[in-house]
């Protein structure tokens, strides 16, 4: 069997939740799977449990230490020699580069997933100009880059970051929905409050869940018997605490800890909510549709791949709180609307965002890249 490793740098969120995906399906395709992962990580527990392999290696963000980042790079050059793989698979901009990296040194086939491209968000010129070049840099040494929506692709197009036969379309995929698991008491006690609108994010930037916060005023004047829960934990949990005990909303926003597997929560939910101000294809809206809740998303990065507009979701600008409230209100006027919406999302996720597709034409890109 051929064996590949795996490298990722963020240790929750999309991108773990991906590279758990596919190191517990690429057997199946022909593939070993080992992975070079940070010091911790939410998935090790189930990797640990189904047999993965797993090395540690000193990640750190952002290029302020790179006394740090050699020795992450020595690591992956060690693991490389001592194993010998087919093939490197490196997921995120900062695996992506000292991956890459240690697959030129001990000359390794790789394959990049950026999972939304290190130059794509709120940055300044300079930071975006020094991501742009290191990607123009590493794009032609690597045998394929997986971009998880077409948006993605068109960019790395426009961006000149490699060849256009060597970028593939590999959505993310999904689990079906675990409809058996009982969510946390807490949540469930507030759910029978009224009806119940979520967003489950780690609470970080990039995930916007501060305009869901400032859209609570203007959903709870309309539907001032509604109930909105943030799920989740982050670095901004306390911060959006704090803006929401300013806003006077008597009780009816309320924060939770996530627990998962996401259906977990999304059973208590009757619309769920995904504010990001930048993405490249968030699994969690998947997840939603697998689950039958209908989806209010901002119409950032590839999003409007994954929902149809007016038929399993909607979506609306970032960073735009009245505009997030409309259609939130939208939905919660319409039980009709919902109920169309949740037998929609279920037959989209299962005709397109099947976990074994993205797992078949992950290994089929892996294949090419071995020609």
């Amino acid at each position: 069997m051929r064996q590949c490793l795996l490298v990722f740098e963020p240790p929750d969120g999309g991108v773990a939740e991906n590279v758990l995906r596919l190191a517990l399906g690429l057997k199946a395709h022909g593939w070993e799977p080992w992975l070079a992962g940070p010091e911790e990580s939410s998935i090790y527990g189930r990797l640990a449990e189904a047999g993965v392999p797993i090395a540690k290696v000193p990640f750190q963000r952002g290029y302020g230490r790179p006394h740090q980042d050699f020795r992450a790079l020595r690591r992956l050059i060690g693991i490389l020699r001592g194993r010998r793989f087919d093939l490197l698979h490196a997921h995120s901009s900062k695996a992506g580069v000292l991956g890459r990296l240690a697959g030129l040194a001990v000359p390794t086939r790789t394959v990049y997933s950026p999972h939304c491209f290190p130059f794509v968000g709120p940055w300044g010129r300079a930071r975006r100009g020094f991501a742009t070049r290191i990607e123009r840099r590493l794009g032609p040494t690597t045998d394929a880059i997986i971009c998880v929506a077409e948006q993605e692709r068109q960019l790395a197009l426009a961006e000149r970051i490699t060849w256009p036969e060597r970028l593939h379309v590999v959505h993310n995929g999904s689990s079906p929905c675990e409809e058996q698991l009982l969510p946390d008491d807490e949540l469930r006690t507030f759910a029978a409050e009224g009806t119940l609108v979520g967003c489950i994010a780690v609470l970080r930037p990039q995930k916007g869940v501060q305009v869901f916060v400032e859209a609570a005023p203007l959903i709870l004047s309309e539907f001032p018997d509604a109930r909105l829960a943030i799920i989740g934990n982050g670095q901004l949990r306390e911060d959006l605490e704090v803006r929401a005990g300013q806003l006077s909303l008597d009780g009816r926003l309320r924060f939770f800890d996530y627990f998962g597997p996401a259906s977990r929560e999304l059973s208590m939910l009757e619309v769920f909510v995904l504010p990001s101000l930048w993405e490249a294809f968030p699994i969690s809206v998947l997840e939603a549709m697998a689950c039958g809740v209908p989806v209010v998303a901002t119409d950032v990065g590839g999003t409007g791949e994954a929902i149809e507009d007016g038929v399993t979701g909607l979506l609306c600008p970032p960073s735009d709180p009245k505009a997030l409230a409309e259609k939130i209100v939208s939905l919660l006027a319409s039980p009709e609307k919902r109920r169309a919406m949740s037998l929609a999302g279920r037959r989209r996720h299962s005709e397109h965002f099947r976990l074994e597709g993205m797992v078949s034409s992950t290994a089929a890109v892996y294949d090419q890249a071995l020609v």
